[in-house]
């Protein structure tokens, strides 16, 4: 699923690059808001996740190493919530982008309309 909306941003990027849609910037300017919120909670949560940096101390005999190494493991592999919270992060990075973008192509194409407006009553 991570997978699938990591493309669906891709193509917003990819949409808005090519004029495929455009926003106000009064709508847009909200939502990227929110989603700079969400991405600055995300770097807080991952600075606490730090502690999965390393192997939990669970003693030097053989079954607290397997143990302490498989937590490990758990913890930073692809699967894992620190995965998800950097695809999560991606994701949200690439949409704020994708609106500003279509929020700035809107605004151009705004004041190209004004400025033409502008050019014919002299």
């Amino acid at each position: 699923a991570m997978e699938k909306a990591t493309r669906s941003a891709d193509q917003l990027v990819a949409s808005a690059k090519l004029d495929g849609f455009k926003v106000t910037k009064e709508a847009a300017d909200p939502i990227i808001k929110v989603l700079e919120d969400y991405i600055d909670e995300i770097d807080k949560v991952k600075v606490r996740m730090k502690v999965f940096d390393q192997e939990p101390s669970l003693g030097s005999h053989e079954y607290g190493l397997r143990v302490a190494r498989y937590m490990h493991e758990a913890a930073n592999d692809g699967q894992s919530a620190r995965a998800a919270l950097n695809r999560l992060q991606v994701i949200l990075e690439r949409s704020r982008d994708a609106l500003r973008i279509a929020s700035n192509q809107y605004q151009e194409q705004e004041e190209s309309v004004l400025d033409s407006f502008r050019g014919k009553g002299d």
